[in-house]
C-alpha cells in the first residue's frame, strides 16, 4: 500500500509523452455525446473502409479519459476538446495505414517485445508515467500496482478512490498500445531507412555542392519591367500551364470557397451607460460595507472573485496595482474605465499586511482522531516541544510515523487563484510567521503544526476586494444588430447581391477560398461550427441564413458558397486564376529572354529596366538572395556551378527575373573532404526525412475521408 500511495502521490504532476512519431496531445474539453444528425453513421473513410460514429466515439472517451488522469483535470476548453478530437482521428489513420502496410510484409510486433520495452524502462512515454521513483521508470511499482487492481473488489476502498484506481488502469493501457504502436512504427521505418545508401560520388558531389562558392556579377530584367498588357495570356497558355503543374492541382479533400458576414455586436453608448451608473452605485456599496466580501463581489457581477488570501500588487490586475496609492479614506478607489480589457472597474482595500514573495517551511500532521479537543492538545504539544525545548522536528515527526519533507511555497503559486477556507487559513498563517518560527493551524479534520526554515523578500501584501466588469451590450442592442444584419440579407439574397452591396451598408464581406471542413469554426469565429456544416452541405451560390455564434453569441454570421473543389484534379477553368499568374510569367520570360538573346554582359546591363548585381558566395545547394530585388533566386547557383571563370551564361529564367550571369571568382576548399563523414551526412540527412513522407504517402494511397463535420 505504501507503494500505491506513493503513485497516487504523484498523480497531479502526471504528462503524457506519445509514442516515437505520436503528435503531442493537446487537452480537449470533457467528451459531449454524439447528436443523431440525418442518420449519418460514418465519420469518414480509411482505404475504403468506413470508419463507424461509434468506434470514434470510442476512442475518443478512451484519450479523453487517459488526457483527464493525466493531467488530474476536468476543466477542458471547447478548442482542447477540437485539437483532441483532430488528435484522436490523426491516430486512428496512422495506425490503421501503418498496420496494413506492416500486414503486407508480415511485420508484427509480439507481447514478448512490449514486456522487454517495459522490463528495460528506458522508453520515453513509461519515464512520465506515475509507475516511476526519482524520475526512473520501475516495473516493480507497475507490476505492485497490477497485482493489487486485479484483487481489488467493489467496496473494498471508496467510490472515489475506486474511480482513480480505474482511471490509472486504463491509462496504463493506453501506454500498452503505445508502446506497441511505437514498436511497429520503429520495425516499419528501420526496414525502410536500411535501404538508404550513400556511395562515393554522391558524397563527392554533395560535398562540392556545399563548399563551393563563388562571387557573381548579374544582370536582369525584373518581370515588373514588363506590363502585363505586353504579355497576353492565351486560353492555350492555360492549358499548357496546366499541363506542366497538373500534379500540383491534385486536391486531397473536398474543399469550397466561401464568403462571409462576421458582424461583431459591439455595447452601444447607452450600454455604457448604464454599466457605469452600475458600477457607480457598487462604489457606493462598497464604502459602506464592512463584511462578507466574497458574496458581494460574487453579486456584483465581476469577473475576479474575492480571494481570502491577500496578494502581492504583481499578482494584481495591472490597472488596480497602478491605483493602489490612490485610494480615499474609506479605501476605495473608482469607479474607473480600463481601455485594455474594455472593463468597469472599482476596488475597496480591506487591509495590507506584511508576507513573503516564497516560504521554506516543513509540517506535521496531526489528524482529529477522538475529539478536536485531544487533536489540539497534541498539536500544542508539539508546537512546545519544538519552539520552547528545542526538540528536534524531523524526530517528533517520526513519533508520528512521519516523514517530514521541506518545501517551498512562491507567492507566484498561489496568488493568481481565488483560495478560500482551510487553504486561505493555512497560507495566511505561512505568511505571517517568522524564520524558525513554529505555530500550530487549526484546519477541518486536522491541525497542522507548521515551522517556517526560510524566508525571501519580504512583500507588502493586499486584501482586496475588486469588481471589474467587462462592457457588454444589452438584449436590446443585440436585437437592433440582428434585425439590421436580417434586413440586409432579406434585400440581398443572392451572393452577386451581397458582393455589390455589402460596403455601402457597412458590412464587410470576406473571401476565405479552399476553406476544409477540419477547421471546426468559420474563419476561427468560435461555436460556429453549425455554419461550417451548413456550408458543406449548401449548392453553390447559396447564401445561408444568420447564425448567432461567437463565445458570448456576441457575431452574427451569414454564408455563402461561391465555389466547390471536389476530390481530384482542379479543372483549367477552377484553376484559372493561379495558372494565369503563373502562365503571365512564362510569357513575361520568354520575351525577355528573346530581347536578352546574343547579347553581351555590357549589352544586357544597357537594357531599359536592367538590375545589375553582385552576388557574393553563390553555392549550388542555396538560394541566392538579391539585395536589388529583395528576393531569392533559387537556380542562379546552379547555372554557374559549372561555369569558367569569366564565362557569362545565356539568358535564364528564374522566379523573378530573366537573368545574365558571370563568374567573377570561385573557392574550392576541396582538401577538407571527407568521404566517410560526407556519406554518414548524406544518409542521416535522408533518414531524417523518410518516416514523415512515408506516412504522407501511405496516407494518400489510403483516400482518406474526413466526414467528422457532420457529426461532431
Amino acid at each position: 500500500m505504501a507503494t500505491l500511495q506513493k503513485i497516487r502521490s504523484k498523480g497531479p504532476l502526471l504528462l503524457i509523452v506519445i509514442g516515437l512519431a505520436m503528435l503531442a496531445f493537446i487537452l480537449g474539453d470533457a467528451w459531449k455525446i454524439i447528436r443523431p444528425n440525418q442518420g449519418i453513421q460514418y465519420v469518414g473513410t480509411i482505404d475504403g473502409e468506413d470508419i463507424s460514429a461509434m468506434d470514434f466515439q470510442k476512442e475518443l472517451e478512451n484519450y479523453t479519459e487517459v488526457v483527464k488522469f493525466a493531467n488530474q483535470t476536468n476543466d477542458l476548453t471547447e478548442e482542447q476538446n477540437n485539437a483532441l478530437r483532430d488528435e484522436v482521428w490523426a491516430i486512428m489513420v496512422r495506425n490503421y495505414i501503418l498496420e496494413k502496410a506492416a500486414a503486407q510484409i508480415g511485420l508484427t510486433v509480439t507481447d514478448e517485445e512490449v514486456k522487454e520495452v517495459i522490463e528495460r524502462g528506458n522508453d520515453p512515454v513509461l519515464t512520465s508515467t506515475p509507475f516511476s521513483q526519482d524520475g526512473k521508470f520501475d516495473a516493480d511499482v507497475l507490476k505492485s500496482f497490477l497485482a493489487f487492481y486485479q484483487t481489488l473488489e467493489s467496496g473494498a476502498v471508496s467510490a472515489e478512490e475506486m474511480n482513480y484506481y480505474d482511471s490509472m488502469y486504463k491509462y496504463w493501457l493506453f501506454i500498452e498500445n503505445d508502446i506497441k504502436s511505437g514498436l511497429l512504427y520503429s520495425k516499419y521505418m528501420a526496414l525502410v531507412q536500411a535501404s538508404i545508401v550513400s556511395n562515393p560520388v554522391a558524397a563527392r558531389i554533395s560535398f562540392d555542392d556545399r563548399i563551393k562558392r563563388a562571387d557573381v556579377l548579374m544582370a536582369s530584367l525584373p518581370y515588373s519591367s514588363l506590363s502585363d498588357d505586353e504579355a497576353q495570356v492565351t486560353s492555350s497558355d492555360l492549358k499548357k500551364t496546366y499541363s506542366e503543374n497538373k500534379e500540383a492541382l491534385y486536391v486531397y479533400s473536398e474543399n469550397r470557397d466561401i464568403y462571409y458576414i462576421d458582424y461583431e455586436i459591439e455595447p452601444s453608448a447607452a450600454d455604457r451607460k448604464a454599466l457605469l451608473e452600475e458600477v457607480n452605485e457598487i462604489t457606493s456599496q462598497l464604502e459602506d460595507l464592512d463584511s462578507d466580501y466574497e458574496s458581494f463581489v460574487r453579486r456584483s457581477g465581476s469577473e475576479i472573485a474575492y480571494s481570502e488570501v491577500p496578494s502581492s500588487a504583481k499578482n494584481l490586475p495591472e490597472d488596480v496595482a497602478a491605483r493602489l496609492d490612490s485610494v480615499n479614506k474609506a479605501g476605495v478607489y473608482g469607479p474607473y474605465y480600463n481601455e485594455d480589457d474594455d472593463t468597469y472597474n472599482t476596488f475597496k482595500i480591506l487591509a495590507q499586511v506584511n508576507g513573503y514573495d516564497s516560504i521554506q517551511f516543513t509540517m506535521i500532521q496531526v489528524p482529529v482522531l477522538d475529539s478536536q479537543e485531544e487533536a489540539d492538545k497534541r498539536a500544542d504539544s508539539i508546537c512546545t516541544a519544538a519552539s520552547k525545548r528545542g526538540a528536534d522536528f524531523a524526530e517528533i515527526a517520526s513519533k508520528y510515523n512521519q516523514t517530514i519533507s521541506e518545501n517551498w511555497l512562491s507567492a507566484n503559486s498561489y496568488e493568481p487563484a481565488v483560495i478560500s477556507g482551510d487553504n486561505a487559513v493555512y497560507i495566511n498563517k505561512l505568511n505571517s510567521m517568522k524564520k524558525g518560527e513554529v505555530a500550530v493551524v487549526k484546519l477541518t479534520g486536522a491541525n497542522l503544526v507548521l515551522k517556517v526554515l526560510d524566508t525571501k523578500t519580504p512583500l507588502k501584501k493586499y486584501d482586496i476586494a475588486i469588481v471589474k466588469r467587462p462592457v457588454d451590450f444589452s438584449e436590446e442592442t443585440s436585437n437592433a444588430a440582428y434585425n439590421k444584419l436580417s434586413q440586409f440579407v432579406a434585400q440581398n439574397s443572392t451572393l452577386e447581391e451581397l458582393k455589390a452591396n455589402a460596403e455601402d451598408s457597412d458590412f464587410r464581406l470576406l473571401y476565405y477560398p479552399a476553406f476544409e471542413n477540419y477547421n471546426y469554426n468559420v474563419a476561427g469565429v468560435s461555436k460556429s461550427h453549425e455554419a461550417l456544416r451548413w456550408a458543406f452541405g449548401a449548392q453553390k451560390g447559396e447564401v445561408s441564413r444568420i447564425f448567432e455564434v461567437g463565445a458570448a453569441n456576441d457575431h452574427l454570421l451569414v454564408v455563402a458558397v461561391s465555389d466547390i473543389h471536389p476530390r481530384g484534379y482542379r479543372s483549367v477553368e477552377d484553376a484559372a486564376q493561379t495558372l494565369s499568374y503563373k502562365a503571365l510569367k512564362d510569357k513575361k520570360a520568354a520575351i525577355l529572354t528573346k530581347k536578352m538573346a546574343g547579347l553581351s554582359m555590357d549589352e544586357v546591363k544597357a537594357l531599359p529596366g536592367a538590375v545589375v548585381d553582385t552576388v557574393n558566395y553563390v553555392n549550388f545547394s542555396n538560394s541566392a538572395y538579391i539585395a536589388s530585388m529583395s528576393a531569392n533566386e533559387a537556380v542562379l547557383g546552379a547555372s554557374v556551378a559549372n561555369l569558367e571563370t569569366g564565362v557569362m551564361t545565356a539568358p535564364i529564367k528564374g522566379d523573378n527575373c530573366v537573368f545574365v550571369a558571370q563568374k567573377l571568382s570561385e573557392e574550392n576548399p576541396s582538401s577538407n573532404f571527407d568521404e566517410a563523414a560526407e556519406k554518414l551526412r548524406l544518409k542521416t540527412l535522408s533518414v531524417s526525412r523518410i518516416p514523415g513522407s512515408v506516412i504522407e504517402t501511405l496516407y494518400f494511397e489510403a483516400k482518406v475521408i474526413d466526414n467528422r463535420y457532420k457529426i461532431f
